[in-house]
């Protein structure tokens, strides 16, 4: 069982100072290391998303990410299959995390007759 110690404590939050906003394609060049390779692999996979977004929610240790994509590929998919699909594209990523949240949507259909 762990357990955390005062000493522990103070090394976490030492090294995990701040929480950050999302990273997506508007700031993706100033992404750091995890947040960058999670969102370049996942666009590669899902080249028509609408939105791709990495948060690091460990407080900038890289330990825990939250990722949400928005893209019209998930349509017809349960959303077991779409978080299946994001699981395997990061699998070697998640190994070394100690945690991952995924939120996933089918964008509105913009065009619609009139």
């Amino acid at each position: 069982m762990f357990q955390i110690t005062r000493r522990s404590a103070k090394l976490f939050s030492t090294n995990c100072i701040a929480l950050r906003k999302y990273a997506d394609s508007s700031n993706v060049a100033t992404l750091k290391g995890g947040e960058n390779i999670l969102y370049l692999s996942l666009q590669k996979k899902f080249p028509q998303a609408k939105e791709i977004k990495i948060k690091d929610i460990s407080g900038g240790c890289g330990a825990i990410f939250e990722v949400f994509i928005s893209t019209i590929e998930f349509k017809g998919m349960s959303m077991v299959k779409q978080h299946q699909l994001i699981n395997e594209v990061l699998k070697d990523q998640i190994k070394s995390m100690h945690g991952i949240r995924i939120h996933t949507e089918i964008p509105a259909e913009n065009n619609k007759s009139n």
